[in-house]
């Protein structure tokens, strides 16, 4: 996300808050990264790196938040190909067992940090793939439902969003709650009934 303010300006928020408004000039965020400028801007206009364009209109330096970057380095070191494995894992045991997890918590297992942004957005795209790989996916059905916020009790948004993208959920004409509940009681259906016939079977 950029930013526009004059060199007073930055110099005045700087001082207030030298941890929030440290940057480092465009070309050495390109280099720490080993990526070319336009890759950078496309994640400063994705918002996942911060950006401040400091001057006045005949002389302005785009500087990246050092914040942004480190946390940005942090998330891209960190392993990201086990993550939708481990988040699928999870929340299939939950389904088995007719539960659901807290969002943050499940951030958290993974190895994220559920305050930053950047790593709730690498979450969210974890968390599709998780999705898709589901057996439930091929039914028409998101297990992503079962990731929920514990003070409304309901999925965070991209749940929507994607079923949304999927043809199942119309915004203005399906109640999110009611979408929502019926989703969750399919899924534990689906789990239920599998767990009924493995039973069946085994007598």
């Amino acid at each position: 996300m950029r930013q526009k303010y004059n060199l007073a300006e930055y110099e005045g928020l700087w001082r207030n808050d030298p941890e929030r408004h440290g940057c480092v000039p465009m070309q050495q965020a390109v280099d720490s990264l080993q990526m070319d400028a336009q890759s950078i801007s496309l994640l400063i206009d994705k918002g996942i790196l911060e950006s401040f364009d400091v001057g006045d209109d005949s002389n302005i330096r785009s500087l990246v938040t050092l914040k942004s970057l480190l946390q940005f380095k942090a998330a891209k070191a960190a392993p990201t190909q086990d993550r939708p494995p481990r988040i699928l894992a999870m929340l299939t045991e939950a389904a088995r067992n007719k539960k659901t997890l807290a969002f943050g918590d499940v951030v958290e297992a993974v190895g994220l940090n559920y305050p930053e942004a950047m790593h709730r957005r690498m979450f969210k795209q974890d968390l599709r793939e998780a999705t898709r790989q589901s057996e439930l996916y091929a039914r028409g059905l998101l297990i992503s439902a079962l990731l929920v916020f514990r003070t409304q009790y309901i999925a965070e948004d991209d749940f929507f969003l994607m079923a949304k993208e999927l043809g199942m959920f119309t915004p203005c004409r399906d109640s999110k709650t009611v979408f929502f509940r019926d989703h969750l009681e399919r899924i534990f259906h689906f789990y239920q009934n599998i767990e009924n016939v493995r039973t069946t079977s085994d007598k």
